[in-house]
């Protein structure tokens, strides 16, 4: 006998993209209230996203949230919110779509953090070494 029963990642319309950005959000509930607060967006796609914060939010409440270096956002609905390691995970639905496409994932990619070299670490005598040299100021 075959399932009828769809499985959630199987319901996505795209996948998602991990991220790490920080951001504020602004949540609305079901009263009208609206409350500003700090998430982590932890990964995002063209039609949804998932934000890691220290509250909890409630099923169907109204986000909205724009990350400017990247350009993408807007308002969604809250799917889920499940306890997680460090406060909640916050599934959101964003109808309208969040801009994310796959020119904007280059663009996420070259906006990364490149490897710094720490410089306390020891250096290979191999290698040169720029002199610091203090400023003028």
């Amino acid at each position: 006998m075959l399932s009828t029963i769809t499985r959630k990642t199987d319901r996505r319309r795209k996948g998602r993209d991990p991220i790490n950005v920080s951001l504020s959000i602004l949540c609305t509930d079901q009263n009208g209230r609206e409350t500003v607060m700090h998430a982590q967006l932890l990964d995002i796609s063209a039609f949804g996203a998932r934000l890691g914060i220290l509250q909890k939010i409630p099923t169907h409440s109204a986000v909205t949230f724009y990350e400017h270096k990247l350009g993408v956002g807007g308002r969604g609905t809250v799917r889920f919110c499940r306890t997680a390691r460090k406060g909640y995970e916050v599934g959101l639905e964003f109808p309208n779509g969040t801009g994310w496409s796959p020119a904007v994932r280059e663009k996420a990619d070259l906006l990364k953090p490149t490897a710094t070299v720490c410089r306390d670490q020891p250096v290979s005598p191999d290698l040169p070494v720029d002199p610091i040299v203090p400023s003028r100021g």
